[in-house]
């Protein structure tokens, strides 16, 4: 049965449709699997269908098609309240002191400012992955007649997303969290015949349920306070109120509970050691993780705690946890940056710029939550737009992120693609009586080992790219501009936000002290990130082919190129974005999404804000954030690496003066830079910090070792009791049976044995 709350301020008539969203993709799952094991090495199911991917497609493409309408029905209509659909399933009473209480089970949808950005970036990214899988899974010998199995899971895991996004309470958010946690042990093991591939499923799995139990703690102290976990009933001013007065440092704590959830599941310090090795899936699972889905799901918790620090019964009662959700932030900015300094996996190096950018956004959001739980925003104009601004910056670097790294993570799929392609030929070639075909191991998810040919190639080490610009024109293009966008540089992608977590951040510092350290923290990490980002792209792409493989590297098929394209249009629009109000995501008709302003108005003012702040302080923040993220890490990477192409070979045109300036500048300042490469500080970035060798161990010594007295408890106690149980009723069997002689002057002597004893007991009672 399915009912609808009254939609205050927006009359959405595509609301009804909105479990489409959801339900179409789940129920692609069974389908999809049903058929792949009916028409498993059909030609038609092979080639036209894509093993699934079709199916997928379709689907993926009618969740975004609703998703798109209800997105347009609440663009610019937002005031301070949401619109909801519930659909019940179960009535039930339960008997009180005070009578029957009616209890409903069932889903509902909630939609919002945070719902409609996260429901955007999840079905659309989600989309443009399934594109980009046809063309990357459908194309390797390896993945034939198990694709049904990848896309099956592929669409389960965007329907937890989807769901997530859309839940009208915490518990069916846990829920769909917890189906996308069981999707991503399947995904990242999807080679589960590889050793690494099985360890690094079971290693996201375990860390992630760590995380999961502090928010399932969490859920149940939010329960205990407010008697639900309905947005609606917690997010009620009059229900905040009454708990305020009572349990404000309750509700703090099981904030914190929650966050900690947040903290596993977008892999941030020190649950953040499942993030890198998760790269054993395949590319389009890499994208699908850090792009458009999981890695944002805790970003979208802690987004959804707003409420609660920006109530003006809970004013300064939250500041704390706000200061550890910037600490946690900045801290895992500078560490996860400093690791990718040093890691020569293409992959790794954007698994951790992943953690860096969820980290900025961490940070932002915790300066925002400070700022709605300082300030008196709901009253004064001027506090009103600060925290907007705050709360607006956070999430849309997250959409920013979001699109740039699925369009990186797409790139790096492309490159390793075509250079696995290209060791298989040049193999192949001298050995064309061969049948072999790589069923046994890929480049990819399986670090190129070719056991037919016994050698050690890597198709994602970066030592063994070079020169690839002049080769793929496209995903060097799509790779710069989405690297530019993470590092910041003026006018494109992330510059927008990241300038404004970073003078949040500093705006924060200055009224307490404590967010010094997170806002050194995101300051440095700019040009740490102009940095490695910079050295990522010029190993690849710059300089002479380090190898004969990466020489003969071929172009990338068309499913593959198509969301390149796209996403490398939407990275270079950022400045449409911005102008149109992204910077101000907030609840609020006058500074919200498509606001009041004209689009020319928002660009001119953004570009004002940006580099013609009236503030001295902020001007000079600014220029020194440009300064730090554009010039000095970057110029350090063109020193170091990379050089002219090989002869002969041309680039595009808006690529040439990258080319050209890092050649000048590897000549010119090329240093030996062996001693920092062979020092203590590198050998442990190259180790990750040894953070995991310590998961191992923990894992040897706790996890396991819980486990052995476990198992020897359940054998021992359990089963030995239960084993005495069943000897002691098989004896007590023996003499019943022996007193069963079908004799009925016996059976008249035990009921009367029988009567006498109930009537002593009774009279004794009585």
């Amino acid at each position: 049965m399915a009912g609808t709350s009254k939609a205050t301020y927006v009359d959405s008539e595509f609301m009804q449709f909105a479990p489409l969203i959801v339900l179409l993709p789940m129920l692609a799952f069974p389908i999809i699997l049903f058929l792949g094991r009916v028409f498993n090495r059909n030609p038609f199911w092979k080639d036209k269908m894509k093993e699934g991917g079709i199916i997928a497609l379709i689907v993926m493409a009618a969740s975004l098609l609703v998703s798109l309408l209800l997105i347009k029905d609440h663009l610019g209509g937002f005031l301070i309240d949401h619109d909801t659909i519930d659909f019940l399933w179960l009535n039930t009473h339960t008997y009180s002191t005070g009578g029957l209480a009616e209890h409903t089970l069932g889903f509902g949808l909630y939609v919002d400012h945070i719902t409609v950005m996260l429901l955007f970036v999840a079905s659309f990214l989600c989309l443009l992955i399934n594109i980009f899988s046809i063309g990357y899974m459908n194309t390797d010998p390896i993945n034939d007649n198990r694709n049904h199995r990848f896309y099956a899971e592929f669409v389960l895991f965007c329907s937890g997303m989807l769901g997530m996004v859309l839940a009208d309470s915490f518990l069916w958010l846990f829920i769909f969290w917890e189906i996308m946690g069981l999707c991503s042990y399947l995904l990242i093991g999807f080679y589960y015949e590889k050793p690494s591939a099985a360890y690094a499923a079971k290693k996201a799995f375990l860390t992630t349920r760590v995380g999961d139990v502090f928010l399932m703690i969490g859920l149940v102290m939010m329960w205990d306070l407010f008697g639900s976990l309905d947005y609606a009933v917690v997010f009620d001013e009059a229900n905040i109120k009454a708990v305020a007065a009572e349990s404000a440092g309750t509700l703090q704590w099981a904030l914190g509970m929650m966050f900690i959830g947040a903290v596993g599941k977008s892999a941030q310090f020190p649950l953040h050691v499942w993030l890198p090795d998760a790269m054993e899936g395949p590319t389009p699972v890499s994208a699908l993780i850090h792009a458009a889905t999981m890695v944002n799901a805790g970003l979208y918790l802690v987004a959804r705690m707003f409420p609660f620090f920006g109530s003006e019964y809970l004013q300064d009662d939250l500041v704390d946890l706000a200061f550890i959700i910037a600490l946690i932030g900045g801290l895992t900015a500078v560490m996860a940056a400093a690791i990718a300094f040093v890691q020569h996996d293409l992959k790794k190096v954007l698994a951790y710029s992943t953690m860096s950018q969820l980290a900025y956004i961490f940070t932002g959001l915790g300066c925002a939550m400070y700022l709605a739980n300082t300030l008196d925003w709901k009253t004064d104009d001027a506090d009103h737009y600060i925290v907007v601004i705050a709360f607006g910056a956070a999430l849309f670097h997250l959409f920013n992120h979001a699109m740039a790294k699925g369009m990186l993570f797409m790139a790096s799929g492309s490159v390793i693609h075509e250079v696995h392609h290209a060791h298989h030929h040049l193999h192949h070639h001298d050995h064309h009586d061969d049948d072999h075909h790589d069923d046994d191991h890929h480049g990819d998810e399986h670090h190129g080992h070719d056991d037919h040919h016994h050698d050690e190639f890597d198709a994602q080490s970066m030592e063994n790219m070079g020169g690839l610009a002049s080769k793929m024109p496209l995903t060097a293009t799509a790779m710069l501009v989405g690297s530019a966008s993470i590092m910041g540089l003026p006018f494109i992608g992330g510059f927008w936000s990241k300038e404004g977590i970073i003078a949040n951040a500093w705006r924060v510092a200055l009224d307490d002290p404590r967010f010094f350290l997170p806002a050194m923290c995101v300051l440095i990490g700019a040009g740490m990130t102009g940095f490695y980002m910079s050295r990522m792209w010029l190993k690849t792409f710059a300089g002479k082919p380090k190898t004969e493989v990466a020489a003969h590297v071929g172009p990338t098929n068309t499913w593959i190129k198509i969301p390149l394209f796209i996403l490398t249009f939407v990275s270079l629009s950022a400045i449409l974005f911005a102008g149109m109000g992204f910077t101000h995501w907030a609840p609020d008709s006058e500074y919200g999404l498509m606001s009041k302003k004209s689009l020319i108005e928002g660009i001119v003012y953004e570009i004002n804000h940006a580099f013609a702040n009236s503030n001295t302080f902020f001007f000079i923040l600014t220029y020194i954030a440009i300064t730090f993220g554009a010039i000095v890490g970057p110029g350090l990477a063109l020193s170091l690496y990379g050089g002219d192409l090989a002869e002969g070979e041309t680039v595009k045109p808006w690529m040439k003066p990258i080319i050209r300036l890092n050649a000048w500048a590897f000549d010119r300042f090329n240093f030996d830079n062996k001693s920092v490469a062979e020092s203590s500080l590198s050998k442990a970035l190259e180790n990750r910090l040894y953070f995991d060798h310590y998961y191992d161990m923990a894992m040897l010594k706790l996890v396991a070792g819980f486990s052995d007295k476990s198992a020897e408890t359940d054998k021992n106690v359990v089963d030995g009791v239960i084993k005495k149980i069943e000897s002691g009723t098989q004896s007590i069997s023996k003499v019943v049976r022996s007193m069963t002689t079908g004799s009925a002057r016996d059976y008249i002597l035990m009921v009367s044995v029988g009567a006498l004893a109930i009537f002593f007991l009774m009279w004794g009672v009585a």
